[in-house]
């Protein structure tokens, strides 16, 4: 029995969406996982923790890449919950 074209190109759309999806998520969770090394290093785990719910909420890359740069530059994790608060709205 041989597929319809439509039916092949169904398959091969979706199998494209759920790569895309799946190579997104990776690219936020390793950025997640970058900015929580930097955090944990640069200041006291147990706090950096409370941030956990604030960070995982964010789904842009993009946000997750600035505030790690933040993170590496800022003096204290007053200052850097500062700048998340700024991104958050």
């Amino acid at each position: 029995m041989q597929e319809s074209s439509v039916y092949q190109h169904i398959l091969e759309t979706t199998g494209k969406e759920h790569y895309e999806r799946g190579l997104q998520q990776g690219v936020r969770q390793n950025a997640l996982e970058s900015l929580f090394n930097v955090l944990d290093f640069k200041f006291d785990a147990i706090t950096v923790r409370l941030l956990q719910p604030a960070l995982e909420n964010i789904n842009d890359v993009n946000v997750l890449k600035q505030l790690h740069d933040a993170a590496l530059r800022a003096e204290n994790l007053e200052t850097f919950v500062q700048i998340l608060e700024t991104s958050e709205s």
